[in-house]
């Protein structure tokens, strides 16, 4: 389909993870095509009612798409559908059906069938035939030189790099304790005094709101602070993520989430997934990671074991990221999106 201008429909969900996992796909396609975005929120009228349509999508059911979506359809002429999360699949599948377009989904399909979606880009598919893509890490806009243009501009005056760390909480079968949150805090900052390293801290919509207040008071007596991220005392407005990476040559990240590891990753710097005390993280999350630290992109350790944070490497050693992790991801995707921009 030749195309001078590729109009993009972004179904949105409000979860930060699936929204920079679209941001990442959008940025690498518009390395090699223009894009025009239009971006609408998805706004199920009940929630009940996204769960029965997916499980009953697989009977080829489908309601009246006014009852049970707020505004929907939304106006305008598209060329594509990209969406991220299940409150997004059933929109996604129906409206690239019914404006026959070719449309994307970034996650797995759940109770859908992948013929649902022209395109599943994933790092882990079940194989690597249409429609599925196999990915080298979850898309984002991180990238080496992307982190390191981020902190220049948040930190001009930062003349070396230390070490990072990002909090999350509890997530994909993993839970933290309050203990655990404190100790591994305690770790971190233990192991980059040792070191003779200055920190960057970072906290997630995921850190309970105590946990977060007795850490910010923590880290801010830590004489070698460069800066603290704290989600809950900032009203979700804190430094960019991207910032913190760029001024990191370690970054050590709660292993409860995957796009957060993923983009410690893109950044090109050595990153440690940490595990809470407890617990077993679900079977795909674990395929992930294993992965990441075959290919010596990702250390692992579980509490209490941090005091090894100075020294830890993946089993092969580390092979790190240099260049950008999504540059082969547009022309893979237009070629079978079957999208082609006239020049």
């Amino acid at each position: 389909m030749p195309v001078t201008l590729i109009r993009v429909l972004w179904l949105k969900d409000d979860r930060p993870g699936h929204i920079n996992k679209v941001k990442g796909f959008l940025a690498a396609l518009a390395n090699a095509a223009p894009l025009e975005i239009t971006e609408w929120r998805v706004r199920w009228r009940f929630s009940v009612l996204r769960h029965l349509v997916g499980r009953l999508h697989s009977t080829r059911w489908s309601p009246a798409p006014s009852s049970v979506l707020r505004g929907f359809p939304p106006p305008g002429a598209f060329d594509l559908i990209v969406s991220a999360g299940g409150l997004t699949q059933w929109p996604n599948a129906w409206l690239a059906q019914h404006l026959r377009i070719p449309n994307v989904y970034i996650g797995s399909p759940h109770h859908f069938a992948p013929d649902a979606f022209t395109l599943i880009p994933l790092t882990d598919p079940p194989h690597e035939r249409p429609p599925f893509l196999k990915l080298v890490l979850v898309p984002s806009e991180v990238s080496p030189d992307a982190a390191r243009r981020c902190a220049r501009e948040h930190f001009p005056a930062l003349g070396e790099t230390g070490w990072t760390l990002l909090l999350g909480g509890d997530g994909e079968g993993l839970q933290w304790s309050e203990e655990d949150f404190i100790g591994l805090t305690e770790g971190f900052l233990t192991a980059a005094g040792a070191a003779g390293q200055k920190v960057c801290v970072a906290t997630s919509r995921r850190t309970p709101v105590r946990v977060e207040a007795a850490l910010r008071q923590r880290c801010e007596k830590f004489p070698g602070l460069i800066a603290g991220a704290w989600f809950h005392a900032s009203g979700g407005q804190t430094l960019p993520l991207l910032a913190l990476l760029g001024a990191s040559h370690r970054i050590v990240v709660t292993a409860d989430s995957v796009s957060m590891t993923n983009e410690a990753v893109a950044s090109g710097v050595p990153a440690v997934a940490i595990y809470p005390s407890v617990g077993v993280a679900n079977a795909r999350h674990e395929l992930q990671f294993s992965r990441l630290e075959r290919e010596g992109r990702l250390a692992r350790l579980r509490l209490p074991e941090s005091a090894a944070l100075s020294d830890v490497e993946p089993p092969g050693g580390w092979h790190l990221i240099t260049g950008d992790p999504q540059a082969e991801l547009a022309g893979l995707a237009l070629e079978r999106l079957g999208l082609r921009v006239d020049t």
